[in-house]
């Protein structure tokens, strides 16, 4: 029996064609397999995370871009209403700060919830007139302003100067303003948590009395209107001491330049800061000294996407003015509400159609037969956005290619005219009234192809305008924020 079986064994472990035995490998293939899954889904859970993570960095970092709207998933309605004696606002920190005037000329900052308008706390800034005002003349100086270097805080400018409206004749609507100069002004800064004013410092007095302000870094820099020109000077705003004092040789001045409302203080980066009265200088943040001119004869229509030049515009050209900058550019300047920056450097001007500039070199980077206006252009994703009031032009921001386009009867409805483009950084938002001035609407498109995603239309309304990035629509005498 051992010989019989002995010979067969031999025969097969020998034969150089026998196939290998097969070893069982399924279940730890089905193990290996598994594995492979898990990590698919582990792999797709971490990216989603990724995404939802710079979703989440691109949606702060669009937050704090000077222009963007508040996020408005759906289309909004008439929410709230502002105050009647509502001068001006300030949106930080999801909450809006109402600038209030009221006809006593007492003056107070009023912080209500941005999404509901639930009131918040109130801070008396200035008293009353004593004696009181006549019965035409109102106060109108108080300015209120943050800054990166003041979390949490808000540093109000007020002055006592007086404006009275006269009518012309019997014409409708004419009439002459008049100023009574200011005698006094001082500085609250505000915390804007609880509404208590932390610090009180003299913004000037007499014949030097501050009429605008800008917080740049840690410093608070103040311009009084002069016959002369214009004196700047610079507070800690830790602790109020005056670190420099400067006159700019802006120009002569009166009248409303005089006392406050042609005078302006603009930071350029965080280290300059422009002072506009009938002319615009530029100045060194630290220390007052000149830095650069923007001449006589401009008008400044703001600073260039980036904050480090003032875009100016002079006798139907460009100019960008910064602390290392100075270039000249054919074409009046195409203000911009909003730039994300997903195209550097890029400046644009009317002439002939839509320019676009590199604003650093000056040199042309592509030129669109479109017509533009003189409204407020968007720069999103990579798109460029800008209207003539009849029309809505989108292009490659890289080329100049025309994307798409679409008219004022096919995003608004008929007879209405467009007013302004905005965005909450993911859809165009354009705003609209009719030729009557009796209907405001507002429409949300997709900036890729201007498909529509929600529209509304507020009846009685005299304007609708995107402010301190809110929609803002005006009827009657009331003031609206849409929500």
């Amino acid at each position: 029996m051992d010989e019989v079986t002995r010979p067969v064994v031999v025969e097969l472990d020998d034969e150089p064609d026998a196939p290998e035995p097969r070893p069982v490998l399924e279940p730890r293939g089905r193990r290996w397999w598994i594995a492979l899954l898990l990590l698919v889904v582990l792999v797709l859970a971490v990216a989603q995370v990724v995404a939802d993570a710079r979703e989440r960095t691109r949606d702060a970092a669009l937050a704090r871009v000077p222009g963007v709207l508040l996020p408005l998933a759906a289309a909004p309605r008439p929410a709230w209403q502002l105050d009647a004696d509502t001068y001006d606002v300030t949106v930080t920190g999801g909450q809006l700060l109402e600038e209030r005037v009221a006809t006593d000329g007492s003056m107070q900052l009023t912080q209500r919830d941005v999404v509901t308008g639930s009131p918040g706390w109130t801070t008396p800034l200035l008293d009353a007139a004593d004696p009181p005002l006549p019965a035409a003349a109102a106060r109108y100086g108080l300015d209120c302003t943050d800054g990166p270097a003041l979390p949490d805080r808000v540093v109000c400018l007020m002055h006592d100067a007086t404006a009275v409206r006269t009518r012309d004749g019997d014409a409708a609507g004419s009439s002459t303003a008049t100023s009574g100069p200011a005698t006094t002004a001082g500085l609250a800064v505000v915390d804007t948590a609880t509404g208590r004013v932390t610090d009180r410092y003299p913004a000037g007095s007499g014949d030097t009395v501050a009429a605008a302000l800008a917080v740049v870094g840690g410093s608070v820099v103040l311009a009084a209107p002069q016959p002369d020109g214009i004196a700047v000077w610079s507070l800690d705003a830790t602790t109020g001491e005056e670190r420099w004092r400067v006159h700019a040789d802006t120009g002569s001045g009166g009248g409303w330049l005089r006392w406050g409302a042609e005078v302006r203080v603009v930071p350029v980066g965080d280290d300059a800061v422009a002072v506009l009265g009938a002319g615009s200088q530029l100045l060194d943040a630290d220390d007052g000294s000149t830095l650069g001119s923007a001449g006589m004869l401009s008008t400044v229509q703001g600073v260039t996407p980036d904050g480090r030049a003032l875009v100016v515009e002079v006798e139907g050209r460009t100019r960008l003015v910064g602390r290392d900058l100075d270039v000249d550019l054919d074409g009046n300047p195409v203000p911009v509400a909003f730039d994300d920056a997903s195209v550097p450097a890029l400046t644009l001007t009317t002439g002939g159609g839509l320019r676009a500039w590199d604003a650093t070199s000056g040199e042309s980077r592509w030129h669109a037969p479109v017509a533009v206006g003189t409204r407020a252009g968007v720069v999103l994703t990579g798109r460029v956005h800008v209207h003539d009031g009849n029309e809505v032009n989108t292009l490659d921001a890289r080329t100049g290619v025309v994307l798409w386009d679409a008219s004022a009867t096919e995003l608004l409805g008929e007879d209405l005219r467009i007013t302004g483009v905005a965005t909450d950084g993911v859809r165009l938002v354009v705003t609209g009234i009719d030729r009557l001035g009796s209907r405001a609407v507002v429409v949300a498109v997709d900036p890729a192809d201007g498909a529509p995603a929600w529209r509304t239309e507020v009846p009685d309304a005299a304007a609708v305008a995107a402010v301190e990035g809110l929609l803002l629509v005006w009827t009657g005498d009331a003031v609206s924020v849409l929500r």
